[in-house]
Protein backbone atom coordinates (compact mmCIF):
# COMPACT_ATOMS: atom_id res chain seq x y z
CA UNK A 1 0.00 0.00 0.00
CA UNK A 2 1.48 3.49 -0.67
CA UNK A 3 0.40 5.14 2.30
CA UNK A 4 -1.22 2.84 4.54
CA UNK A 5 -0.44 -1.00 5.27
CA UNK A 6 -3.91 -1.74 4.79
CA UNK A 7 -6.83 -0.64 2.78
CA UNK A 8 -10.07 1.23 4.43
CA UNK A 9 -13.28 -0.09 2.74
CA UNK A 10 -16.81 1.24 3.26
CA UNK A 11 -20.35 0.63 1.86
CA UNK A 12 -22.77 2.84 -0.11
CA UNK A 13 -26.06 2.52 1.66
CA UNK A 14 -28.15 4.31 -1.39
CA UNK A 15 -31.98 3.39 -2.17
CA UNK A 16 -32.45 0.00 -3.64
CA UNK A 17 -28.94 0.50 -4.83
CA UNK A 18 -26.88 2.16 -7.41
CA UNK A 19 -28.00 0.86 -11.00
CA UNK A 20 -31.35 2.99 -11.57
CA UNK A 21 -33.50 -0.79 -12.46
CA UNK A 22 -32.25 -1.76 -8.84
CA UNK A 23 -35.52 -3.94 -7.86
CA UNK A 24 -37.56 -2.76 -4.53
CA UNK A 25 -37.31 0.36 -3.34
CA UNK A 26 -35.11 1.79 -0.60
CA UNK A 27 -34.79 -1.07 2.37
CA UNK A 28 -37.52 -0.44 5.16
CA UNK A 29 -35.68 0.82 8.52
CA UNK A 30 -35.05 -2.78 10.00
CA UNK A 31 -33.97 -3.84 6.25
CA UNK A 32 -30.71 -1.27 6.38
CA UNK A 33 -29.94 -2.21 9.91
CA UNK A 34 -29.24 -5.97 9.02
CA UNK A 35 -27.44 -4.48 5.96
CA UNK A 36 -25.00 -2.16 8.22
CA UNK A 37 -24.73 -5.41 10.67
CA UNK A 38 -23.76 -7.57 8.04
CA UNK A 39 -21.08 -4.68 6.71
CA UNK A 40 -19.89 -4.92 10.32
CA UNK A 41 -19.27 -8.65 10.30
CA UNK A 42 -16.54 -8.13 7.36
CA UNK A 43 -14.92 -5.58 8.88
CA UNK A 44 -15.37 -2.53 7.19
CA UNK A 45 -14.84 1.06 8.30
CA UNK A 46 -17.90 2.72 7.44
CA UNK A 47 -21.13 2.73 5.40
CA UNK A 48 -22.76 5.96 3.80
CA UNK A 49 -26.33 6.46 3.80
CA UNK A 50 -28.24 9.12 0.88
CA UNK A 51 -30.79 11.50 2.07
CA UNK A 52 -33.55 12.15 -0.86
CA UNK A 53 -37.36 13.00 -1.55
CA UNK A 54 -39.48 10.45 -0.27
CA UNK A 55 -36.37 8.76 1.67
CA UNK A 56 -35.97 7.93 5.77
CA UNK A 57 -33.71 10.58 7.19
CA UNK A 58 -29.93 9.27 6.37
CA UNK A 59 -29.27 9.90 10.30
CA UNK A 60 -31.77 8.92 12.08
CA UNK A 61 -31.63 5.79 10.04
CA UNK A 62 -27.96 5.61 11.38
CA UNK A 63 -28.69 6.10 14.86
CA UNK A 64 -31.00 3.25 14.54
CA UNK A 65 -28.34 0.95 13.07
CA UNK A 66 -25.82 2.25 16.04
CA UNK A 67 -27.70 0.30 18.86
CA UNK A 68 -27.44 -2.84 16.75
CA UNK A 69 -23.37 -2.56 16.02
CA UNK A 70 -20.40 -1.70 18.24
CA UNK A 71 -17.74 -0.87 15.35
CA UNK A 72 -18.98 -0.04 12.09
CA UNK A 73 -18.36 3.94 11.53
CA UNK A 74 -22.06 6.01 10.18
CA UNK A 75 -21.67 8.52 8.07
CA UNK A 76 -24.84 10.12 7.12
CA UNK A 77 -25.23 13.06 3.99
CA UNK A 78 -26.59 15.89 5.16
CA UNK A 79 -27.17 19.62 3.55
CA UNK A 80 -24.40 22.46 4.56
CA UNK A 81 -27.01 24.97 5.21
CA UNK A 82 -29.16 26.70 8.10
CA UNK A 83 -27.64 26.92 11.66
CA UNK A 84 -23.94 25.61 12.52
CA UNK A 85 -25.08 25.38 15.75
CA UNK A 86 -27.86 22.80 14.89
CA UNK A 87 -25.83 20.69 12.51
CA UNK A 88 -22.96 20.20 15.07
CA UNK A 89 -25.62 19.16 17.44
CA UNK A 90 -27.21 16.72 15.20
CA UNK A 91 -23.41 15.13 14.33
CA UNK A 92 -22.49 15.11 17.60
CA UNK A 93 -25.56 13.45 18.84
CA UNK A 94 -24.95 10.78 16.37
CA UNK A 95 -21.71 10.25 17.59
CA UNK A 96 -22.26 10.17 21.09
CA UNK A 97 -24.84 7.62 20.28
CA UNK A 98 -22.82 5.26 18.16
CA UNK A 99 -19.70 6.15 21.13
CA UNK A 100 -17.67 7.78 18.31
CA UNK A 101 -18.80 6.43 15.15
CA UNK A 102 -20.17 9.46 13.48
CA UNK A 103 -19.06 11.45 10.31
CA UNK A 104 -20.42 14.01 7.74
CA UNK A 105 -20.79 13.63 4.42
CA UNK A 106 -21.62 16.85 3.26
CA UNK A 107 -23.83 18.03 0.70
CA UNK A 108 -24.20 21.67 -0.92
CA UNK A 109 -27.00 23.02 0.17
CA UNK A 110 -29.43 23.73 -3.29
CA UNK A 111 -33.07 23.07 -4.05
CA UNK A 112 -33.75 20.76 -6.55
CA UNK A 113 -34.72 23.37 -9.17
CA UNK A 114 -31.43 24.68 -8.21
CA UNK A 115 -29.56 22.00 -8.60
CA UNK A 116 -31.57 21.36 -12.17
CA UNK A 117 -30.64 25.00 -13.33
CA UNK A 118 -27.07 24.35 -11.94
CA UNK A 119 -26.43 21.48 -13.86
CA UNK A 120 -27.09 23.21 -17.57
CA UNK A 121 -24.56 25.85 -16.77
CA UNK A 122 -22.06 23.29 -15.47
CA UNK A 123 -18.83 23.48 -17.83
CA UNK A 124 -19.61 27.60 -18.64
CA UNK A 125 -18.13 30.53 -16.54
CA UNK A 126 -21.43 31.74 -14.88
CA UNK A 127 -22.29 27.65 -13.29
CA UNK A 128 -18.33 27.61 -12.58
CA UNK A 129 -18.88 30.48 -10.67
CA UNK A 130 -21.63 29.53 -8.68
CA UNK A 131 -20.20 25.87 -7.86
CA UNK A 132 -17.04 27.61 -6.69
CA UNK A 133 -19.12 30.47 -4.71
CA UNK A 134 -21.30 27.04 -3.56
CA UNK A 135 -18.13 25.22 -2.04
CA UNK A 136 -16.91 28.25 -0.28
CA UNK A 137 -20.12 29.01 1.49
CA UNK A 138 -19.45 25.25 2.52
CA UNK A 139 -15.89 24.84 3.62
CA UNK A 140 -17.05 28.33 5.90
CA UNK A 141 -20.11 26.03 7.19
CA UNK A 142 -17.96 23.53 8.28
CA UNK A 143 -15.62 25.59 10.04
CA UNK A 144 -18.32 26.61 11.77
CA UNK A 145 -19.58 23.47 12.74
CA UNK A 146 -16.22 22.71 14.08
CA UNK A 147 -15.83 25.57 15.76
CA UNK A 148 -19.13 24.33 18.08
CA UNK A 149 -17.75 20.99 18.45
CA UNK A 150 -14.56 22.99 20.31
CA UNK A 151 -16.60 24.85 22.05
CA UNK A 152 -19.37 22.61 23.33
CA UNK A 153 -18.17 21.36 26.77
CA UNK A 154 -21.51 22.67 28.08
CA UNK A 155 -24.03 20.74 25.23
CA UNK A 156 -23.69 17.67 23.52
CA UNK A 157 -20.08 17.01 22.82
CA UNK A 158 -18.26 14.57 20.22
CA UNK A 159 -16.96 11.66 21.99
CA UNK A 160 -14.11 12.03 18.86
CA UNK A 161 -14.19 15.74 18.81
CA UNK A 162 -14.65 16.57 15.76
CA UNK A 163 -16.05 13.32 13.15
CA UNK A 164 -14.38 13.20 10.28
CA UNK A 165 -15.17 14.49 7.42
CA UNK A 166 -15.97 12.50 4.07
CA UNK A 167 -16.77 14.62 0.86
CA UNK A 168 -17.01 13.14 -2.53
CA UNK A 169 -15.01 15.14 -5.62
CA UNK A 170 -14.98 15.20 -9.32
CA UNK A 171 -13.05 18.22 -10.30
CA UNK A 172 -10.43 21.10 -9.46
CA UNK A 173 -13.57 23.12 -7.10
CA UNK A 174 -14.24 20.30 -5.25
CA UNK A 175 -10.85 18.69 -4.69
CA UNK A 176 -10.11 22.61 -3.48
CA UNK A 177 -12.38 21.84 -0.72
CA UNK A 178 -11.95 18.76 0.37
CA UNK A 179 -8.44 20.05 0.19
CA UNK A 180 -9.24 22.36 2.86
CA UNK A 181 -12.04 20.55 5.03
CA UNK A 182 -12.48 16.91 4.33
CA UNK A 183 -10.95 13.88 6.30
CA UNK A 184 -11.47 11.39 3.11
CA UNK A 185 -11.84 12.32 -0.15
CA UNK A 186 -14.11 10.31 -2.32
CA UNK A 187 -12.65 10.53 -5.89
CA UNK A 188 -14.00 8.77 -9.49
CA UNK A 189 -11.36 7.89 -11.35
CA UNK A 190 -12.18 5.52 -14.63
CA UNK A 191 -8.43 3.91 -14.62
CA UNK A 192 -5.36 3.96 -12.10
CA UNK A 193 -3.60 6.35 -14.44
CA UNK A 194 -6.70 8.42 -13.22
CA UNK A 195 -6.60 7.82 -9.92
CA UNK A 196 -2.56 8.99 -9.61
CA UNK A 197 -3.51 12.03 -11.16
CA UNK A 198 -6.20 12.88 -9.23
CA UNK A 199 -4.29 11.92 -6.06
CA UNK A 200 -1.24 14.00 -7.40
CA UNK A 201 -3.73 17.40 -7.77
CA UNK A 202 -5.39 16.68 -4.52
CA UNK A 203 -2.04 16.66 -2.92
CA UNK A 204 -0.92 20.28 -4.56
CA UNK A 205 -3.75 21.48 -3.36
CA UNK A 206 -3.44 20.48 0.32
CA UNK A 207 0.09 21.48 0.04
CA UNK A 208 -1.66 25.15 -0.56
CA UNK A 209 -3.78 24.90 1.91
CA UNK A 210 -1.20 24.28 4.44
CA UNK A 211 -1.99 20.70 4.90
CA UNK A 212 0.20 17.60 4.74
CA UNK A 213 0.12 16.68 1.22
CA UNK A 214 -1.13 12.94 2.16
CA UNK A 215 -4.36 15.06 3.85
CA UNK A 216 -7.10 14.21 3.17
CA UNK A 217 -7.21 10.47 2.32
CA UNK A 218 -7.79 9.22 -0.95
CA UNK A 219 -10.71 7.08 -1.56
CA UNK A 220 -11.74 5.49 -4.83
CA UNK A 221 -15.81 5.35 -5.64
CA UNK A 222 -16.67 1.89 -7.49
CA UNK A 223 -19.85 0.51 -8.47
CA UNK A 224 -19.76 -2.82 -8.74
CA UNK A 225 -22.26 -6.12 -10.65
CA UNK A 226 -21.14 -9.30 -9.26
CA UNK A 227 -21.86 -12.42 -10.23
CA UNK A 228 -20.22 -16.25 -9.58
CA UNK A 229 -18.20 -15.98 -13.19
CA UNK A 230 -17.72 -13.24 -15.63
CA UNK A 231 -20.27 -14.35 -18.00
CA UNK A 232 -22.94 -13.94 -15.29
CA UNK A 233 -22.09 -10.70 -14.04
CA UNK A 234 -22.41 -9.17 -17.77
CA UNK A 235 -25.41 -10.81 -17.87
CA UNK A 236 -26.56 -9.65 -15.22
CA UNK A 237 -25.54 -6.26 -15.90
CA UNK A 238 -27.44 -6.47 -19.63
CA UNK A 239 -30.53 -7.57 -17.57
CA UNK A 240 -30.59 -4.49 -15.47
CA UNK A 241 -29.69 -2.11 -18.46
CA UNK A 242 -32.36 -4.18 -20.25
CA UNK A 243 -34.93 -3.11 -17.48
CA UNK A 244 -33.78 0.22 -16.60
CA UNK A 245 -34.23 1.00 -20.77
CA UNK A 246 -30.73 2.51 -21.15
CA UNK A 247 -26.71 1.58 -20.13
CA UNK A 248 -25.55 2.50 -16.75
CA UNK A 249 -23.53 5.10 -16.57
CA UNK A 250 -21.90 6.32 -13.61
CA UNK A 251 -19.56 9.36 -12.54
CA UNK A 252 -17.37 6.49 -10.91
CA UNK A 253 -16.01 3.26 -12.66
CA UNK A 254 -18.58 0.52 -13.09
CA UNK A 255 -17.02 -2.82 -12.09
CA UNK A 256 -18.49 -6.48 -13.72
CA UNK A 257 -17.53 -9.30 -12.43
CA UNK A 258 -16.54 -11.78 -9.74
CA UNK A 259 -15.93 -11.16 -6.12
CA UNK A 260 -12.64 -12.28 -6.22
CA UNK A 261 -11.62 -10.15 -9.63
CA UNK A 262 -13.01 -6.87 -7.61
CA UNK A 263 -10.75 -8.33 -4.69
CA UNK A 264 -7.98 -8.05 -7.76
CA UNK A 265 -9.06 -4.50 -9.12
CA UNK A 266 -8.75 -2.83 -5.09
CA UNK A 267 -5.61 -4.67 -4.68
CA UNK A 268 -4.25 -3.35 -7.82
CA UNK A 269 -5.73 0.44 -6.99
CA UNK A 270 -4.63 0.18 -3.63
CA UNK A 271 -1.19 -0.33 -4.94
CA UNK A 272 -1.50 2.33 -7.47
CA UNK A 273 -2.25 5.50 -4.85
CA UNK A 274 -5.71 4.48 -3.16
CA UNK A 275 -5.90 4.62 0.70
CA UNK A 276 -9.49 2.59 0.55
CA UNK A 277 -12.46 2.67 -1.36
CA UNK A 278 -16.11 3.21 -0.86
CA UNK A 279 -18.11 0.41 -2.76
CA UNK A 280 -21.20 0.96 -4.46
CA UNK A 281 -23.65 -2.28 -4.56
CA UNK A 282 -25.55 -2.08 -8.06
CA UNK A 283 -28.28 -4.12 -6.40
CA UNK A 284 -29.21 -4.25 -2.64
CA UNK A 285 -28.85 -6.33 -0.96
CA UNK A 286 -27.52 -8.78 -3.64
CA UNK A 287 -24.30 -7.05 -4.45
CA UNK A 288 -23.46 -6.07 -0.66
CA UNK A 289 -23.68 -9.90 0.15
CA UNK A 290 -21.01 -10.51 -2.65
CA UNK A 291 -18.66 -7.67 -1.08
CA UNK A 292 -19.26 -8.55 2.70
CA UNK A 293 -18.93 -12.54 2.14
CA UNK A 294 -16.29 -13.18 -0.85
CA UNK A 295 -14.03 -9.54 -1.89
CA UNK A 296 -13.57 -8.89 1.78
CA UNK A 297 -13.15 -12.38 2.99
CA UNK A 298 -10.73 -12.56 0.32
CA UNK A 299 -8.97 -8.84 1.28
CA UNK A 300 -8.38 -10.22 4.76
CA UNK A 301 -6.39 -13.24 3.43
CA UNK A 302 -4.65 -11.30 1.71
CA UNK A 303 -3.36 -9.17 4.24
CA UNK A 304 -5.21 -6.08 2.80
CA UNK A 305 -8.17 -6.02 4.95
CA UNK A 306 -8.23 -5.72 8.99
CA UNK A 307 -9.10 -9.31 10.61
CA UNK A 308 -10.41 -7.90 13.66
CA UNK A 309 -11.49 -4.44 14.89
CA UNK A 310 -8.48 -2.92 16.59
CA UNK A 311 -10.22 0.65 17.17
CA UNK A 312 -13.50 1.68 18.04
CA UNK A 313 -13.98 5.36 16.68
CA UNK A 314 -14.40 5.91 13.11
CA UNK A 315 -11.24 8.57 13.56
CA UNK A 316 -9.42 5.24 14.84
CA UNK A 317 -10.15 3.06 12.00
CA UNK A 318 -9.40 5.84 8.91
CA UNK A 319 -5.91 5.77 11.10
CA UNK A 320 -6.87 9.55 11.59
CA UNK A 321 -4.98 10.73 14.75
CA UNK A 322 -5.15 14.44 15.07
CA UNK A 323 -7.85 16.98 13.35
CA UNK A 324 -7.50 18.45 10.27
Amino acid sequence: MTVREQLSLGIALDGAGAHPAAPGGAPPPEEFVRLVRRAEAALLDFVTAEDAPGRLDSTVLLAAAAGSTSRIGLVPLGPVAGAPSAYATQIATLDRISGGRAGIRPRLATSAADHDALVQLIGTPEGDRRIAELFDAAAEFLGEVEEEWDAAAERVRAPQGRPPVLALAHNTVPYRFAARRADVVFVTPGDLQGLRLIREQVGRLAKEAGRKPDSPLVFADLNVILADTAEQATERREQLDAAAGTPFTSDAEIFTGTPLGLADLLEEWGDGGADGFRIRPAVLPDDLYAVVDRTAPELVRRGLLRSAYATRTLRGHLGLTDTP
